[in-house]
């Protein structure tokens, strides 16, 4: 046997030569299937690709969270901003698992659009005033640049799948004068114009001099809150993330929130009129004693509202789908 040692460690050098000759063939292998696989690269530095998300999602909310703080109207923003994590949380077990990641020259492209956008911004902001106008197209740039972050590391079916939550989060971004003047004096008029004449109806002598009641020994006057656009603020917010948990048809999710849109004009007529009779019965002085009671009235109307609407519209879907299921398995 001691003869035979020298030929069986030669045998075992060369096999075992062979073996690290093979695995160093397969690691090369693998290495440039690595380095030819831009997936195999996105997963081993995952945490890496969150950095520019991280920052981009930091910098619109350092923008917004200003609105937010200094103006009271403003400060529902806070609690979009939760609803708009919940969605995301909430499709997240749901995404697509194999996203196809578009090309760098496509999946830049919004990128490159959005910093004009930024850089105007910024600018004006820095050296002029910080207007709506600002954080507007703040918002929008920042929405650009996560869908490029979005296509680049996902791809387009990911993209959709979190298109919602951040269309939902605009509810929350100040919107300018130019955009929001149109739909205050719209409801303003529409307000008016209802309580004069159902005043009218009731026996209470009223005239509409554009957003003012005239009342025997007094006038009411339709301001920004009568006019709905807080309540109808908190209304978009309730029904488009309500609507989007509960409902499945888009169809559906529409009609949804143009019923809560209308319960919140019908609740602002309401409080208004409450407003005009309160005014003619005791006196314009007893409406500072109403006024902010009537406003929280109404919003408590269009909570409940909204919850009562959302609960008809899940059994009527529910009651569609099943009636057009009918008839297909009847045929079958």
């Amino acid at each position: 046997m001691a003869g035979n040692e020298p030929g069986d460690s030669r045998e075992r050098a060369f096999l075992l030569a062979s073996k690290m000759i093979e695995a160093k063939g397969l690691l090369e292998m693998n290495g440039g299937a690595d380095a030819g696989n831009p997936s195999n690269l996105r997963a081993g530095s995952a945490w890496v690709w969150w950095i520019p998300a991280a920052a981009v999602g930091a910098w619109w909310l350092r923008d917004l969270s200003y609105y937010w703080n200094s103006n009271v109207e403003s400060r529902f923003g806070w609690i979009v901003l939760i609803l708009t994590a919940y969605l995301g949380w909430e499709r997240w077990p749901t995404r697509p698992r194999r996203g196809e990641p578009v090309s760098p020259g496509q999946g830049l492209l919004p990128a490159v659009a959005a910093w004009p956008l930024l850089l105007i911004a910024e600018l004006y902001k820095n050296a002029i005033a910080r207007v709506a106008w600002t954080s507007l197209a703040v918002s929008i740039a920042c929405a650009l640049f996560l869908t490029a972050w979005i296509w680049l590391r996902y791809g387009r079916a990911t993209w959709r799948h979190f298109l919602f939550p951040m269309i939902f989060f605009f509810v929350a971004v100040p919107m300018p004068d130019i955009l929001l003047s149109p739909v205050v004096q719209g409801l303003r008029g529409i307000v008016t114009r209802l309580n004069v004449e159902v005043l009218n109806l009731l026996g209470i002598p009223a005239l509409q001099q554009g957003n003012l009641i005239r009342l025997p020994g007094c006038v009411v006057g339709v301001d920004d809150a009568c006019s709905g656009i807080r309540s109808l603020q908190s209304s978009v917010m309730a029904a488009l993330f309500i609507g989007d948990l509960t409902l499945r048809r888009p169809g559906w999710k529409f009609v949804f929130l143009l019923a809560g849109l209308g319960l919140a004009v019908a609740g602002n007529f309401f409080r208004s009129l409450y407003l005009s009779i309160t005014a003619h019965q005791h006196g314009a002085e007893a409406l500072k004693q109403v006024h902010d009671s009537a406003g929280w009235s109404v919003l408590v109307f269009t909570g409940v509202g909204v919850g009562v609407l959302a609960w008809c519209a899940v059994r009527m879907e529910h009651w569609f789908l099943h009636r057009a299921r009918r008839p297909m398995v009847s045929r079958s």
